[in-house]
């Protein structure tokens, strides 16, 4: 959305995972798909361009059984982890190809083939106010929630901001 009208748009049930999407378009059974790295150079490599590049937000999203400390303890983990990825992006390229090497399309690729400009990632943090209730009238517009549903039933903003609140505030010791 936001490059084409809506009618343009042609939604089809695609697999899960990215390695199966990438089959799924280069038999034909669909036109395009998304797709995370590794898989994105692998379809580079085989041809396929890409639209759009879409990088994760920060933001995780939990169910009412995990308690704000608990959440607050996975944040503080999420944190350093982006600390020593942004620190040192090509070192964590290798994860990429290591996770996927049963695929013999990946495990063929180098880190000198994926670009570290594509492995952004975030700090942990609330959704905006704003962002929520986007995301909440895009989903309404696809007839995925009800109308009436708001954004407070699909996220508990209390617990996640009592959770980031936890989490800026330990020393990180007790996680």
């Amino acid at each position: 959305e936001g490059f084409l009208p809506r009618d343009l748009i042609k939604t089809c049930q695609a697999p899960n995972g990215s390695g199966a999407r990438y089959r799924s378009l280069m038999k034909g059974e669909i036109d395009a798909t998304t797709l995370t790295e590794p898989y994105i150079t692998v379809a580079e490599k085989a041809g396929c361009r890409v639209m759009v590049l879409a990088p994760f937000h920060g933001t995780e999203v939990a169910t009412q059984a995990v308690d704000a400390e608990t959440y607050a303890a996975f944040s503080r983990a999420v944190k350093k982890a982006v600390g020593r990825i942004n620190a040192d992006k090509r070192k964590y390229l290798q994860y990429f190809i290591d996770y996927y090497k049963s695929d013999p399309e990946v495990a063929a690729l180098t880190v000198d083939d994926l670009s570290p400009g594509r492995l952004q990632v975030v700090e942990p943090a609330p959704i905006p106010e704003e962002e929520m209730e986007r995301t909440r009238q895009w989903m309404v517009g696809w007839d995925m929630i009800d109308e009436s549903s708001s954004a407070e039933s699909l996220v508990d903003s209390q617990r996640q901001n009592l959770a980031h609140e936890l989490a800026a505030t330990s020393d990180g010791d007790s996680g």
